[in-house]
């Protein structure tokens, strides 16, 4: 479902775009950051999905960090939640980046690595680890000594690794007195994801199958499912040579909601409507943000 719905947010990007690209450069990097923390159509993506300049920053900049989740703002771009694994063990940090994947709040002397961050839970030490292949395992008592160990390990190799804990460890949450049995990385994540108390299963809806794509070379893929359409997108790109495009949906197109309703939209446009009309609620009182709205059976 994630794939799917990554397609689906990135053709609505590229149909978008020339809507919002002046809008968008009005836009500074707090007011895009703004928009997409506020932006009710989030939906959670796989980390690869993300664009590879982002990419690159999370490897570079948050090697010490453990990818929560990552979220796409259809109109703005994305939100990547990363949970602190060494200096500031449990503190979750959320990094933004525009479409193009830019990271935004990088101006001089703004310290985006915090700005964001949630104090949820510390370790309890001692704490046991290894580092990246290296088979020694090294134990700390405190967290200056974990910070001196990944200081030390950087200055010996010049490669910035985060600890590969031995399980099971414990944590503790702030204003808890009972410390709690950590037993694999999946736990810690889950730790990390209840510190952010939010929901990411947004899905507003899908396509219905068959379903139809003009690919950057000018050929046209079918898909008759979900499963289909994931592998027939992964191995197009794999041997694809060309700019890489992203795909243009063959209309008419059908979209299945959630409460199972459909609508078969014609065209960029109506699409672009029935997103506003059936994604972009505002509340709990079910009107939607504005325009002419596209009836679904």
């Amino acid at each position: 479902m994630k794939k799917l719905l990554l397609i689906f947010a990135l053709i609505f990007m590229v149909t978008s775009c020339d809507d919002n690209m002046s809008y968008m450069e009005e836009m500074t990097d707090l007011q895009l950051i703004e928009a997409i923390a506020s932006d009710p159509n989030k939906f959670e993506v796989d980390g690869e999905d993300i664009p590879q300049a982002s990419r690159f920053v999370v490897a570079a900049e948050y090697y010490d960090y453990m990818l929560i989740s990552a979220e796409i703002s259809p109109e703005h771009g994305y939100r990547v939640s990363m949970g602190d694994m060494a200096l500031d063990a449990g503190d979750v940090t959320e990094i933004f980046f525009a479409k193009d994947g830019r990271k935004l709040g990088n101006k001089k002397g703004m310290d985006d690595r915090k700005r964001h961050n949630k104090k949820c839970f510390k370790y309890v030490f001692p704490l046991s680890f290894t580092l990246g292949d290296q088979e020694a395992v090294y134990t700390v008592n405190d967290y200056k000594e974990l910070r001196d160990r990944l200081k030390t390990n950087y200055q010996e190799t010049g490669v910035k690794m985060k600890p590969d804990f031995t399980y099971p460890i414990q944590i503790q949450y702030k204003e808890e007195e009972e410390s709690v049995e950590i037993n694999s990385e999946e736990e810690l994540k889950a730790a990390f994801q209840s510190c952010r108390g939010e929901q990411n299963d947004k899905k507003c809806f899908t396509f219905g199958f068959p379903v139809s794509f003009t690919m950057p070379d000018g050929s046209i893929l079918t898909a008759e499912d979900e499963e289909d359409l994931e592998e027939k997108m992964k191995a197009f790109y794999e041997s694809y040579e060309g700019r890489k495009k992203r795909p243009l949906v063959v209309f008419p197109v059908d979209l299945m909601f959630e409460d199972g309703s459909s609508l078969t939209v014609n065209s960029v446009q109506e699409m672009k409507q029935a997103w506003r009309d059936n994604c972009r609620k505002r509340g709990n009182d079910g009107e939607s943000e504005g325009g002419s709205e596209v009836s679904r059976g």
